[in-house]
């Protein structure tokens, strides 16, 4: 029995029906697209909406309490203050190496994991500062202020130790990062001897520990943000000053940095945006309790601690509930008009690379 092909096969749309296929397909996709965006609008927009409308004096007779929430942002500030401490100099100075003097093989290897450092939870960082750096800071200040000054001179002293030919190959090999690390455990060692009586924290738990732990979590988007801005910086401006003369490090200060400097300046806001929200780390480290508005080794409050504490308990239209809410409209307000800024310099940034190079 034979079968006659002509009879089984489906016959092919014609061009005018596929032409409405695709465009019929593609208003779908568009459609979509559009009601994804606008419900993340509405949920962004809801946000503030809700905060404002909550502050509605519902009872005249009930007034915020200006005095604990300037204390509370002020806790904010100094933990935000001593986190920075930590993160911009470690991120810039990783970036600017990733970036700049890594081999392209380290290279690789250094970004993802500064990537995945990112995903560690913030409870773990609060957990390691608790547990095990605040006894060893309570009796090792001196030491930490030390290090915090020691590891970047000696970083770029071991920068200028190699010469303008291993400098204008264009990355630096890491043959003195055992002599690096001998310097650093040296001299904390050396400071450590007589650390115990320079410096006496009333208590462990205090804005510097929150400053390390914070600094830390912060780190991976300092860096992020720092060395995507020095990427951008067309690799042919480098070259230009190597054939004028200028070794790696005269090109990186008088060509990469300033070429750079929105985008870098965009990861110190970023950095700021990110510690001045962070509520896990504070409540852990930070003592939970309100300090000298200047002492870093005093125990600290923020807007985000006071959120997370005293919400629970909050009655709502309340006095303390109105404070929350506003504490709570100040983080996000704080938080976008950073990320607007920092947003607005990387697209300076880019259009000014651009127009150089189109």
């Amino acid at each position: 029995m034979s079968i006659d092909p002509a009879t089984c096969a489906k016959p092919l749309p014609s061009g005018p029906a596929r032409a409405r296929a695709r465009r019929r397909h593609r208003r779908l996709r568009e459609v979509a697209s559009a009601a994804a965006a606008a419900l993340v609008v509405a949920a962004l927009a809801a946000m503030p909406f809700y905060l404002v409308v909550g502050l509605r004096p519902w009872d005249a007779s009930i007034a915020h309490d200006g005095a604990r929430l300037l204390r509370l942002a002020a806790g904010s500030l100094r933990a935000v203050a001593c986190a920075l401490v930590v993160a911009i100099p470690l991120g810039l100075a990783c970036a600017t190496y990733t970036a700049h003097f890594a081999a392209p093989r380290l290279r690789a290897w250094l970004k993802p994991g500064f990537e995945l450092f990112a995903a560690v939870p913030t409870v773990v960082f609060g957990l390691v500062a608790t547990a095990t750096l605040a006894p060893w800071l309570k009796h090792h200040v001196a030491t930490a202020l030390l290090l915090l000054v020691l590891v970047p001179c000696v970083l770029l002293a071991a920068g200028f130790a190699f010469g303008v030919r291993a400098r204008a190959r264009g990355w630096l090999p890491l043959a003195l990062l055992p002599l690096v690390i001998a310097l650093v455990a040296a001299g904390a060692w050396a400071a450590g001897q007589a650390d115990s009586a320079l410096i006496h924290p009333d208590s462990p738990w205090n804005a510097m520990l929150v400053g390390f732990a914070l600094g830390l979590a912060a780190l991976p988007l300092v860096f992020a943000v720092a060395e995507d801005a020095l990427a951008l910086v067309p690799a042919a401006h480098t070259r230009a000053g190597f054939a004028l003369g200028a070794t790696r490090w005269q090109a990186l200060v008088t060509i990469v940095l300033p070429a750079a400097g929105s985008g870098l300046l965009a990861a110190v806001v970023l950095g700021f945006s990110r510690c001045f929200g962070e509520t896990m780390i504070v409540l852990m480290a930070g003592g939970n309790a309100f300090g000298a508005p200047f002492d870093p080794l005093s125990a600290v409050r923020t807007l985000s601690s006071e959120l997370a504490v005293s919400m629970p308990d909050a009655a709502p239209r309340g006095a303390a509930w109105g404070d929350l809410l506003l504490a709570a409209l100040a983080l996000l307000a704080v938080s976008v008009l950073a990320s607007a800024i920092a947003e607005g310099m990387r697209s300076r940034l880019r259009g000014r690379l651009v127009q150089a190079h189109p």
